[in-house]
């Protein structure tokens, strides 16, 4: 498989800086039992694997720039019932080295299905954070067989649309100044706290801003009603009420579309911060 050596970065040099924060900060999560590189028609594919092989499987799908990182402080709670396998999503900034965009949600369930598959695994419990949800919501609907059930945390255009306060907030990543980026990024974050696991997942993030310089993922193109009803998997969505989509609307849209889906709203939690 011929992948490049920047596999989206700036340069080779731009992704070593990067993959030393990366590094730095995968370290806050607890040591893994296994590390995979796995082989996808769209490149390989990190995967962290916290447990042994045949317990019951739980992947997580982090959310956009975010990677594996982000799911440090769940992945104790989750080893004692199941085997946690963390993945770094193709196209975006971490450990995973792409050959081939992914141009569709099919792409990206395609892509998945295979790093499942790779694992050997089934009987899956799905689990996705905003870009990561609406990757398993289009894996739960176009490539279902070895999922057991997905769960939904903030899904990005899936259950509801994109706001005008999240299109004026990423609006402003586009402007040049570091300091103007790190304030946007601090409130899709919900402002974390100096020295949380959020904080060091900011600095990723901004890492990943001066460094990564392609996506080789798609848009998150809202999903269509006829899509989400065909889900034929158990289905959970957790939401926030301060965020970048209407809540309240999802939850409506969920009653009327996929009556049998499950659905918890914390009105005052951020996009991140569920």
């Amino acid at each position: 498989m011929a992948v490049s050596e920047k596999s989206g970065f700036r340069s080779v040099e731009s992704r070593q800086r990067y993959l030393a924060v990366y590094d730095r900060v995968r370290a806050l999560s607890p040591r893994p039992d296994a590390v995979h590189d796995v082989p996808t028609e769209f490149g390989l594919v990190r995967v962290y694997q916290h447990g042994s092989d045949g317990g019951i499987p739980v992947v997580l799908l982090h959310c956009f720039w975010a990677t594996s990182a982000m799911w440090a402080e769940h992945v104790s709670a989750l080893t004692s019932d199941f085997t946690v396998y963390t993945v770094d999503l193709l196209g975006q900034p971490g450990a995973s080295v792409q050959s081939r965009s992914m141009k569709s949600a099919r792409d990206c369930a395609c892509c998945l299905d295979q790093v499942l598959g790779g694992l050997g695994l089934a009987g899956v419990h799905l689990v996705g954070h905003s870009y990561g949800g609406w990757t398993a919501a289009q894996t739960a609907a176009r490539i279902p067989d070895r999922l057991a059930s997905v769960t939904l945390i903030e899904p990005v255009n899936t259950v509801a649309r994109l706001s005008a306060r999240f299109w004026r907030t990423g609006a402003l990543l586009l402007l040049p100044g570091a300091e103007r980026k790190q304030c946007t990024v601090a409130e899709i974050l919900g402002h974390p706290a100096p020295g949380s696991l959020l904080d060091s997942v900011m600095e990723l993030v901004m890492a990943a801003g001066s460094a990564f310089a392609s996506f080789g993922t798609p848009f998150p193109r809202y999903i269509p009603d006829p899509l989400l009803h065909s889900v034929d998997v158990p289905v959970q969505v957790l939401l926030a009420g301060n965020t970048i989509h209407d809540s309240a609307k999802g939850i409506d849209r969920i009653r009327r579309v996929a009556p049998t889906w499950g659905h918890r709203l914390w009105p005052e939690a951020t996009h991140v911060a569920v």
